[in-house]
């Protein structure tokens, strides 16, 4: 498993976390202290505001799982994956695809994300 691919592995690893101090363990371990996050719904900056919009989404899809369905493409410091959300009982109710540039020590700096099917509601 290369670098980039154990990077995006800790990240969903992140989105999944339901336990507060470990949630914030693996953010500072994936990603940069001033990093940024946006997607058409969420924003965030630095590592206070990716745990409350982790925590934000784990409120609105309780026990809802989040996985990579592509390989890492990834080049010089830039990377792209495809992923989806899914209930408790396994159904995907939405998709995506995230773009991400990793800083000099090898952690997320920014992560654009768009996504690819979703409900009205989400």
């Amino acid at each position: 498993m290369n670098a980039h691919t154990a990077l995006v592995d800790r990240y969903f690893d992140t989105w999944n976390e339901t336990d507060a101090s470990r949630r914030k363990e693996l953010i500072a371990a994936t990603w940069a202290s001033d990093a940024t996050y946006a997607d058409p719904l969420l924003s965030a900056q630095a590592h206070d505001g990716i745990d409350a919009m982790i925590r934000a989404v784990h409120e609105r899809f309780p026990q809802h799982t989040f996985r990579r369905t592509t390989a890492v493409d990834s080049f010089a410091d830039r990377l792209r994956f495809s992923w989806e959300l899914s209930t408790p009982e396994g159904v995907s109710i939405i998709k995506g695809s995230d773009f991400g540039q990793v800083d000099a020590s090898g952690r997320l700096q920014t992560v654009t994300g768009f996504l690819d099917e979703a409900p009205a509601a989400a």
